[in-house]
């Protein structure tokens, strides 16, 4: 009859070490401290470090106006390269769309795309190409003017 209760005893104590390794505590003194490196995706902290956004200064930018509605960046790419090398190009789509914007690699090469490509056709339309200004912020209607 011990036999059977000692047995029972030693059942009991692997799964609370499993239970216990599972739920991320103890590991009956054998160093499993939880899931460790093998952590699932879920339970993992944040995305890694990132570099976030870049800033960019703005003489290398330039902007698009008047872009057809069926334009993509890639069109829109290889018709801006024709000024130099871009580094990105977007077409803006929703609220902004048909605007766009272009980066390059020097501030001269911006000048030659903006002197270059102002008027230039893309699909069949005639697009702006300007200076990048950021676009200011609105005030809240509910504070009033100096």
């Amino acid at each position: 009859w011990l036999q059977p209760l000692l047995l029972s005893t030693c059942l009991f104590e692997l799964r609370a070490v499993d239970m216990a390794w599972f739920a991320g505590k103890g590991g009956g003194g054998k160093g499993w401290g939880g899931w460790g490196a093998w952590q699932p995706m879920f339970m993992k902290k944040g995305w890694g470090k990132g570099k976030g956004w870049k800033k960019v200064d703005p003489a290398l930018k330039v902007w698009i106006g008047n872009i057809p509605a069926n334009t993509d960046w890639k069109t829109l790419e290889t018709h801006m390269q024709q000024a130099g090398k871009t580094k990105w190009v977007e077409a803006y789509k929703g609220k902004g769309e048909g605007t766009g914007s272009a980066e390059y690699s020097t501030a001269e090469e911006a000048t030659n795309a903006i002197t270059m490509l102002n008027g230039s056709q893309v699909n069949g339309q005639a697009i702006q190409v300007d200076v990048w200004t950021k676009a200011e912020k609105k005030e809240d209607a509910a504070t009033p003017a100096a």
